[in-house]
């Protein structure tokens, strides 16, 4: 090849790209267009050109280096790191499509009682609850859903918690008897048993005969002593058996007998008779009730499980309440109130210590209605034409 054009003992080590002559390493140039002597590269570019393009070569280099440094880690990742695993909705099949199916109609009441049901059906009552408590915090209110909440929290020993939403199946149709039976067995579970008392009353009162106040009959006993009320369950019973026509097993009848006899509850009886014919005017049933201190106009109901005052009249009857608030229907309605007991005297029958509930927004001219704790404290009551009570035992 010989020496270099410019220096002459200098071997060449290469020739211009242009022109073709001999050069040293200190005089090739580098460029766009290859490498070049300096008398060629000066002619094409000129010093500007020459650096820029230098520059320019040089910044080409260094991203092409990282792009080929880039693919060879990610090929690197890819052979060290896993893919990422396939979330499962549910270890259960059936459960991961009605989960499925729910997440693209999350309001749909089918779906949700479907997959509570399929919960259930595999003892995981806890998922029932938090399935449930979503859709109501997203959807609102389903009563039928309730049932199924109930029944998990029962399962899971938390009864106070089933209270809450026991009363959100009454407060939807305070007149069916089992829903009043099952909030006053998980009322008598949480330790309170006054107001567990007050649900059995109800459930009775809405009972049309054995099969409806069965439920209510085998627990009473259970909440009527601890609630310092043990007559009540001796009143119950009697009720269940002579008026609803229920069966009384020898056993709990001995029981009953027993109760009656320890706590006097012929002393706290009803005395007398009353009978109350329907109005001509609205075909109601009214009689004149004399309360504490005060007398009124009362509706006269046994569908009202605790014997209900209004509350301006229960101010003139100088009774208030003692704490408890319980609920009851009164006039076809769900009532919310303090409870009170009083003596009370209805016509030619009185008692000495009537369960009460002090309520607002009873209709107007009623000062009270006359229910269920006060009728039963008779042992005789016909509800055929109208209501009659007496203290006289059949013959």
């Amino acid at each position: 090849m010989g020496a270099c054009f410019a220096h002459p003992a200098v071997a060449a080590t290469g020739k211009c790209d242009a022109c073709g002559t001999p050069v040293c390493m200190r005089c090739t140039k580098g460029t766009l267009d290859g490498f070049m002597c300096p008398p060629c590269a000066h002619k094409r570019y000129g010093r500007a050109k020459l650096i820029t393009g230098l520059k320019v070569a040089g910044i080409a280099a260094v991203v092409i280096g990282l792009a080929i440094a880039g693919l060879v880690l990610v090929g690197h990742a890819n052979r060290t790191t896993p893919p990422p695993k396939k979330v499962e909705r549910d270890r259960d099949p059936v459960i991961a499509a009605l989960l499925t199916e729910r997440d693209q109609a999350p309001c749909d009441k089918r779906l949700i009682r479907k997959l509570a049901d399929e919960l259930g059906r595999n003892d995981r009552y806890g998922d029932v609850v938090d399935q449930a408590s979503g859709f109501f915090a997203k959807c609102g209110p389903f009563p039928r859903l309730e049932w199924s909440v109930v029944y998990a929290l029962q399962q899971l020993g938390r009864y106070a918690e089933a209270v809450k939403h026991e009363t959100v199946i009454i407060e939807d149709d305070p007149f069916d008897g089992d829903y009043w039976w099952w909030r006053g067995e998980d009322r008598g579970r949480s330790n309170q048993p006054e107001l567990a008392l007050a649900d059995y009353r109800q459930s009775f009162a809405n009972s049309d005969g054995a099969a409806g106040g069965k439920f209510a009959a085998a627990r009473v006993l259970d909440v009527a002593g601890p609630a310092s009320r043990p007559c009540d369950g001796v009143w119950a019973l009697r009720y269940f058996r002579d008026h609803l026509g229920g069966d009384v097993s020898d056993d709990v009848a001995r029981r009953v007998d027993g109760i009656r006899q320890a706590s006097q509850c012929d002393g706290q009886a009803g005395r007398g008779a009353l009978t109350v014919l329907p109005s001509a005017a609205d075909a109601s049933l009214r009689v004149e009730v004399t309360v504490g201190a005060a007398t009124g106009s009362f509706l006269v109901d046994p569908r009202c499980g605790t014997t209900a005052l209004a509350t301006a009249f229960a101010a003139k009857a100088q009774v208030s309440g003692r704490g408890a608030t319980i609920q009851t229907v009164a006039a076809n309605v769900l009532r919310t109130g303090a409870a009170a007991t009083a003596p009370v005297t209805a016509g030619g029958a009185s008692a000495p210590a009537v369960e009460l509930v002090i309520v607002d927004g009873l209709p107007p001219g009623t000062d009270g209605v006359l229910g269920l704790s006060f009728l039963w404290l008779f042992p005789v009551i016909a509800l055929d034409d109208g209501v009659a009570v007496t203290d006289q035992p059949p013959p």
